[in-house]
């Protein structure tokens, strides 16, 4: 796969993904992706799209400011 922004090739690794919410930051480790190898790019898969978004709808939830949480780990 090409990056869409620079072009070079995307491989597979793990990121980690930031989000901002209305009540706090959660921040989830080793998320699968697939990363250029130049720029940095990230883009996720559907399956590992909606499974952010689960995470993310649980910690919305929760009565914490900030929350860190490993995406192979999480039980949301």
């Amino acid at each position: 796969m090409k990056c869409f922004y620079c072009k070079a090739d995307m491989t597979e690794s793990t990121t980690t993904h930031v989000a901002e919410l209305k009540n706090c930051i959660v921040i989830i480790k080793n998320v699968p992706c697939i990363k250029c190898e130049q720029c940095g790019e990230v883009a996720y898969s559907g399956t590992v799209a909606r499974r952010i978004d689960e995470i993310l709808d649980t910690f919305e939830k929760a009565m914490t400011e900030i929350a860190v949480v490993n995406y192979t780990g999480s039980a949301a």
